[in-house]
């Protein structure tokens, strides 16, 4: 009689704990699907103007990339490592030179957005060959840093610090050289470039159409852009605040910056840029249903709205009828809810028992959203 009793009372509080977690999965579903908008607080998007411009050697590998953002009078320019490590959304974890080799228009803006959680309203790319062809005459050019190259057992200067004429194939080599030293050496080399550059373009009307003629995205808030750096009476020129990492027995100078120092630098250099005056929920973004191209436009969605997107990979299957927002923790309830208001549709879940220490939220595409829906 005892031991009936006690299966009684056990199954009655077994049943009480599904109940209650009916009615929370219930009332957590049904709160979504009335929410229209999300709790992100966003900058209003007509304020400023950005361009990102890429100049590539003649594979498509990027050499440079600087960001332009201008607004009122004042202008800021940040460049990047080329062994800088982040997120190419729909592609993986890999250095940010390679954003300009997949052939995808769209893809550096998307990348420097994520990174950054900042507006880019249109993309440059050019060649570092065509960019010199531009130039018409020498480039004056004040180095800050030599270019120093080695030369068998020795190491020769071939370019020393000073102000100095620079005809189209010594610009050439001050792209493409990195030379003696670290990355960041010769991002202050190329600083020095994009300085006189645009400087140059207050005078040359053939080098700000070379560059406009080659923008994807907003043809007006790209020559806003590229317009307000060139009348800019100082503007300020800068690398992103990476970070060398070492891996062990690799050779390849690489870098790193978290999601702390971008927000920082984002609001010092960008304010007028950013999606959102919030922490950006961390989210990654799981292919399930099997198609190509399922992962990359949810990942832009949910950047545009304010999401820092740290992984993009395939799922654990490809037979999800229905996508899933998982909440990795009760605490990133409301960033799951915002998630799913962005993508309009998916089962919101919570993650309880293992919640993953690196992402916030975890969305699973599943059959319900085609390919290259955005």
């Amino acid at each position: 009689m005892r031991g009936v009793a006690r299966r009684r009372v056990l199954l009655a509080l077994l049943g009480a704990l599904v109940i209650i977690a009916a009615s929370v999965a219930i009332s957590l579903v049904a709160h979504n699907r009335s929410s229209t908008t999300t709790s992100l607080q966003t900058v209003p998007p007509e304020t400023g103007a950005s361009l990102l411009i890429a100049v590539t050697d003649a594979t498509g590998r990027d050499l440079s990339l600087a960001l332009i953002g201008a607004q009122e009078r004042t202008a800021t320019v940040a460049l990047f490592p080329p062994g800088l490590l982040t997120v190419l959304p729909g592609f993986g974890d890999r250095v940010i030179s390679d954003v300009t080799r997949f052939g995808d228009d769209d893809l550096p803006a998307l990348t420097v957005a994520n990174l950054l959680g900042v507006r880019v309203d249109a993309t440059a790319r050019i060649t570092v060959d065509e960019l010199a062809g531009l130039l018409g005459t020498d480039l004056t050019v004040d180095l800050t840093s030599p270019l120093v190259v080695a030369d068998g057992s020795s190491e020769i200067v071939e370019m020393d610090v000073g102000s100095a004429p620079r005809t189209a194939r010594e610009i050439i080599r001050l792209f493409t050289v990195q030379g003696v030293g670290t990355q960041l050496e010769w991002l202050d080399r190329q600083g020095s470039v994009w300085r006189a550059l645009f400087d140059r373009m207050n005078s040359n009307a053939q080098l700000v159409q070379g560059v406009l003629g080659r923008v994807v995205g907003d043809p007006a808030l790209a020559k806003e852009a590229l317009v307000g750096v060139a009348s800019a009476a100082d503007p300020q020129l800068t690398a992103v605040p990476a970070e060398r990492i070492e891996r062990p027995g690799g050779d390849t100078e690489l870098y790193q910056m978290g999601g702390e120092e971008a927000t920082v630098f984002a609001t010092e250099r960008y304010p007028y840029l950013q999606f959102t005056t919030g922490e950006r929920p961390r989210v990654e973004v799981l292919n399930g249903n099997g198609r190509i191209g399922t992962t990359r436009p949810v990942a832009a969605a949910l950047i545009r709205h304010g999401f820092r997107v740290v992984r993009t990979d395939n799922a654990d299957s490809s037979d999800y009828e229905e996508s899933q927002v998982i909440s990795q923790g009760r605490e990133h309830q409301q960033a799951a809810l915002d998630a799913r208001v962005v993508l309009g549709r998916g089962e919101v879940l919570i993650e309880v028992r293992h919640p993953s220490g690196v992402v916030d939220v975890t969305i699973i595409v599943g059959q319900d959203i085609p390919a290259q829906e955005a």
